[in-house]
């Protein structure tokens, strides 16, 4: 991507205001981080898999975040808090672009927030061992390759169902999290398009999705 800068304005531009993004009332609510990290002139996304020997989602690809706590004061400052304590990454190493519609979990019932942010350098990732197995990151670029699209059969109750599935270098990422890439590719593939567009149509484009 030979324009990160502008395709990361285009994508603050497009994502909702972070501020905006309310608990609903009478949920169970969590939210995550969708961390992109620059490799060079690339994105990458930070993932995590979650440790064997927790409760829910044992051993599953995250991204790394963690429910609502009364100590926070809003649901981004939940995303924050819980990147910090699960991989290590403080606050201040986080520029929130802001962040997009959230999901239901389907076996827990609980609303999962999502919000974008880029990781400065430096930083250093700490996982915590008692919810993270491993901390991972996979490019942007591969995020949208259909070569690593497939499916994961998920059998937890001895009848097998099948999930479509992002699959690269030995990782699976499916369910919530799967369905919260690809809402984020969305959002990715027209801030890229707007950065490859005189400003004039950038700022005719912006205007289109705003209104919307």
């Amino acid at each position: 991507m030979n324009e990160v800068p502008n395709y990361l304005s285009n994508l603050r531009r497009g994502l909702i205001r972070s501020e905006a993004i309310l608990r609903p009332e009478k949920k169970n609510t969590a939210a995550v981080l969708v961390a992109m990290v620059l490799r060079g002139n690339a994105l990458n996304i930070i993932y995590t898999r979650r440790s064997d020997r927790l409760s829910s989602h044992r051993g599953q690809v995250a991204f790394p975040g963690g429910r609502f706590d009364r100590r926070d004061s809003n649901l981004v400052a939940t995303a924050l808090r819980e990147t910090h304590e699960e991989i290590g990454i403080a606050p201040h190493s986080i520029e929130v672009l802001g962040g997009f519609e959230g999901r239901e979990t389907r076996s827990s019932e609980i609303f999962v927030a999502p919000f974008v942010g880029l990781v400065r350098e430096p930083f250093e990732l700490r996982p915590d061992p008692k919810e993270v197995a491993e901390i991972f990151e996979v490019p942007l670029a591969a995020l949208e390759d259909r070569r690593y699209r497939g499916h994961y059969n998920w059998s937890p109750d001895g009848a097998s169902r099948r999930f479509p599935a992002i699959l690269y270098a030995g990782q699976t990422i499916w369910g919530l999290t799967y369905e919260l890439t690809l809402r984020f590719l969305e959002y990715s593939r027209r801030a890229a398009r707007l950065s490859r567009q005189p400003k004039a149509l950038q700022a005719a484009g912006l205007a289109a999705i705003n209104s919307k």
